[in-house]
């Protein structure tokens, strides 16, 4: 039997965030859930390593580029998903290049389909 994925969500809006989840449970996937900054380093500290990771680029006022550089220093091998809806303080192309920089590997556009997020962390979870 295997084992399911693990994946840590982190969004901050509460809605996103359960409908996100909601979406990925549908799949084989045990769902961390963290909603700003700290909360995901902590998790990755405590509950580490992840198989995937879905990060909201925007968290309230800070970005999420400190936990994709503790994914990136703890585990290289974990895969990332960012997702974002655009913020007043960068488009959405320079938002997604930096993603792709940081690490990303699929950059996703706020709002998505359930079957487009699906594919997306199919493609991640690839071999």
């Amino acid at each position: 039997m295997t084992q399911n994925k693990k994946i840590l969500l982190v969004e901050d809006d509460p809605d996103m965030r359960e409908m996100i989840s909601a979406f990925l449970s549908s799949g084989p996937y045990d769902i961390v859930l963290a909603g700003s900054v700290p909360a995901a380093l902590k998790r990755l500290s405590q509950e580490g390593p992840f198989d995937l990771a879905v990060l909201d680029f925007w968290l309230g006022r800070e970005n999420s580029i400190s936990i994709l550089d503790m994914i990136r220093s703890n585990n290289q091998d974990t895969p990332v998903i960012v997702i974002s809806g655009g913020h007043h303080r960068m488009d959405l192309e320079a938002t997604a290049a930096i993603s792709e920089i940081s690490g990303a590997v699929v950059f996703l556009q706020k709002p998505f389909q359930k079957s487009t997020l699906l594919d997306a962390v199919a493609t991640a979870l690839a071999p």
